[in-house]
């Protein structure tokens, strides 16, 4: 085909990505701008103004918009509730689209449905018939396939992993609910039980205290060390729910490397020695980093 593009947007809790991803699945074009903003209308703009530049840009036909947004979402009606941008509840963002574009082929998925159907199909998942993908981030949210299938679910929120709870009497979650997994694994719950623990540090971002942690800080070890036990443990619970075989983990949080992924082994390894049937669990870092989500949103059509 050579000139089909999609244009892919990836809704996340920090920013917003929108890309032109051509039929060989090659971003060409790409801006990215902050989720926060006083009002929901005055988010749109930005998007609908960056959009509007990229698809000036483009040299050939635009076959569809896929969108990978944070959720909840509503496949039904369009819509989508971000539990972090609190500004956006129920916003139709298919309908926005339509009204911008003229394009009349728009799909919508969760954002790490976006990534993990992006990662099976050319990523770390390849060749594995079950799996499940996560992002941890700002938020955290899983994606599943199922024999070799993106599976959806009736509202298109399947694998919600984010706000599963692990704890009924735990911290409140920004979603309201007590102990999810998002309120101790997210990279700002991280940050935040770090200064709790008396980490003394201007930093507010898990990439500082990240590398803190690689520095030999005390505290910043051990905030991150609780945070990838509780994900662990959500992730042991689905994986052994779903006999799934292989999980792919994305995400900023993911890619600070071995000070965040030595202790989420140690903890997995832990969990899974109470089911002989995890034994061979594979647990792998997303191949496409931070391009994930687009990809996978730009799969809905292409």
């Amino acid at each position: 085909m050579g000139n089909q593009y999609a244009l892919a947007v990836d809704v996340g809790g920090t920013k917003i990505a929108i890309a032109l991803v051509d039929d060989e699945l090659q971003i060409t074009e790409k801006k990215t701008i902050p989720s926060h903003a006083s009002t929901g209308s005055e988010l749109w703009e930005r998007i609908a103004n960056a959009t509007n530049m990229i698809l000036q840009k483009t040299q050939g036909e635009v076959v569809g918009i896929g969108i990978g947004s944070a959720g909840p979402i509503d496949l039904n009606a369009g819509t989508i509730s971000p539990v972090n941008i609190p500004i956006w509840r129920e916003f139709p963002i298919v309908e926005k689209f339509q009204q911008i574009s003229k394009v009349e082929r728009i799909t919508l998925h969760g954002d790490a449905m976006a990534l993990a159907h992006a990662e099976h199909k050319v990523g770390s998942g390849v060749g594995s018939r079950n799996m499940f993908g996560i992002v941890v981030s700002t938020g955290i949210g899983g994606g599943l396939v199922l024999d070799n299938k993106l599976f959806e679910g009736e509202t298109g929120n399947t694998s919600f992993f984010g706000h599963s709870s692990i704890d009924y009497s735990g911290v409140q979650c920004v979603c309201g609910r007590l102990g999810c997994v998002e309120a101790y694994a997210s990279g700002p719950s991280m940050v935040a039980e770090a200064k709790q623990l008396g980490w003394r540090s201007e930093e507010n971002s898990f990439i500082g205290l990240a590398e803190a942690a690689r520095l030999g800080d005390g505290i910043a070890i051990a905030a991150i060390d609780s945070g990838t036990r509780a994900l662990a443990v959500g992730l042991v619970n689905f994986a052994s729910s779903l006999d799934i075989g292989h999980i792919v983990i994305g995400g900023g949080v993911a890619q600070a490397g071995e000070v965040f992924w030595a202790p989420l082994m140690k903890h997995i390894h832990a969990e899974t020695e109470f089911f002989s049937f995890l034994k061979k669990l594979k647990v792998s870092p997303a191949k496409l980093t931070t391009d994930a989500g687009l990809i996978g949103a730009a799969l809905g059509v292409l």
